[in-house]
């Protein structure tokens, strides 16, 4: 029975499916419709924005925008048709592209950009793989290094539970390399280490990373920028803008802080004087190992106006502590972690409200050709004791504070002279109460 139903499958299949091909054909006809252009196969890209050297760039194929990203950030895989392309990268706001090439996405593949950059001259790598695998509970792991200050890594992976004598070297990278294999691993949580090359000790312990889905990781290395210099750092990419970032497991941390109390204080880290700060004024960097500190705080008679409140410090994190008056007049501390993003065609500024006598405010920042109605950079509503950051990008602004009260009418309640911020400065604008001033209130804008 099952040969003579071989037999019967053979002879008459080329039959039906001409005769089904025709049916379909004839279908379409009397519809109006057609079939003649096959369903176009899709490639999939990604970027990845290394470029130290950039603000915010935008990525287009072609003519058509696909996505933009501030340095150490990804966007998300974007589905395009499987075809060649112009790719250009242009700042964004800006007209000359930063580079430009003609690229080709293949069918079924993921197409991974990276965005490089050396003396300000910018080049990209790329890294091309099958999108969808059979991992069977394990994932792929490629490795690149962008980290100038270490031009030859070894890179080496242990389970989380075990030490670096346990790790297992995955590959040594150069400079603007990426891993030529996949390393396969079982999905899980990891330690990764990195070395100079040929070394027997680590100088850099990631704890933990998560490498929890059937898929293919991409381990970026590169130099921590911002405020803590001399740094590594580990970004892992997979499928979306979130990247998870990794520091060094005893990495320094550090912190200063921001005096908007109308008298000089003194602050001490579980009671040891660290500095003295006069009014108005933004202290140095104090250097900490990561732990937990009492920060106190009195004033020159001695007499105690904050005692231990809980300073937490990060390794590799720097941080920000706002010293402020509240509506009962004592003297709180707010810690804000500071951006890590390199500040040289834009600025990351600390916009925060510590006036206690409106429920919001609203900051402009105000370009040559604008009014606070058409500004494009605002902060709106701040309530106090709130802060918000906020990335312009370089040039010049005059800032407004402004009130809105309930029936509408509007107060402008103070507005500097138009300024450029500086190239390399994390700013601190704080909008506080100023008896001296016109109004009583006043922006003090501090780097």
């Amino acid at each position: 029975m099952k040969t003579s139903l071989s037999k019967w499958l053979a002879l008459y299949t080329p039959l039906l499916s001409r005769s089904l091909a025709l049916g379909a054909a004839l279908s379409l006809s009397a519809c109006g419709g057609s079939s003649d252009e096959p369903e176009q196969i899709k490639s999939y890209v990604q970027f990845y924005n290394g470029a130290a050297a950039t603000a915010n760039p935008a990525f287009r194929l072609d003519d058509t925008s696909i996505s933009s990203a501030r340095f150490a950030d990804a966007s998300n895989v974007i589905s395009v048709d499987a075809a060649s392309y112009s790719l250009q990268v242009t700042e964004t706001g800006g007209s000359s592209p930063l580079l430009s090439d003609d690229i080709t996405l293949n069918p079924d593949q993921k197409h991974l950009f990276i965005l490089t950059s050396a003396d300000e001259q910018f080049d990209y790598l790329s890294l091309s793989f099958a999108r969808e695998k059979e991992l069977e509970d394990k994932f792929d792991l490629y490795l690149t290094n962008l980290a100038a200050s270490q031009p030859l890594l070894d890179i080496y992976l242990s389970a989380a539970t075990e030490t670096f004598a346990d790790a297992t070297l995955l590959d040594s990278v150069a400079l603007h390399e990426i891993s030529s294999e996949a390393s396969r691993n079982a999905t899980g949580n990891y330690n990764v280490y990195l070395a100079e090359a040929g070394a027997d000790s680590p100088l850099f312990i990631g704890k933990n990373l998560n490498f929890a889905y059937e898929n293919t990781y991409v381990l970026v290395v590169r130099d921590q920028h911002g405020p803590i210099a001399g740094q590594l750092a580990v970004d892992v990419i997979l499928n979306s803008s979130s990247v998870a970032r990794h520091t060094h497991q005893d990495a320094q941390a550090q912190f200063r802080l921001y005096n908007s109390w109308s008298q000089p204080v003194q602050v001490a880290l579980d009671n040891s004087t660290v500095t003295m700060l006069a009014a108005g004024s933004l202290g140095n960097y104090h250097t900490l190992t990561k732990g937990d500190y009492s920060l106190s705080v009195r004033d020159t008679d001695g007499q105690l106006l904050l005692n231990s409140a809980l300073l937490t410090a990060t390794a590799g994190e720097s941080q920000l502590v706002l010293l402020y008056q509240t509506e009962d007049n004592l003297l709180q501390a707010l810690a804000i972690k500071e951006s890590d993003k390199p500040q040289l065609q834009a600025n990351d500024v600390i916009v925060s409200n510590l006036v206690a006598d409106f429920a919001r405010l609203n900051i402009y920042f105000v370009l040559q050709d604008e009014t606070i109605a058409t500004a494009r950079h605002h902060v709106k509503n701040l309530e106090f004791k709130k802060q918000q950051n906020l990335n312009l990008p370089k040039n010049y602004y005059s800032i407004a504070l402004v009130h809105v009260a309930d029936n509408g009418s509007t107060t402008l309640l103070d507005k500097t002279d138009s300024l450029m911020l500086q190239p390399g400065e994390r700013y601190l604008l704080s909008a506080e109460k100023d008896d001296s001033a016109p109004s009583g209130y006043r922006l003090n804008l501090t780097f």
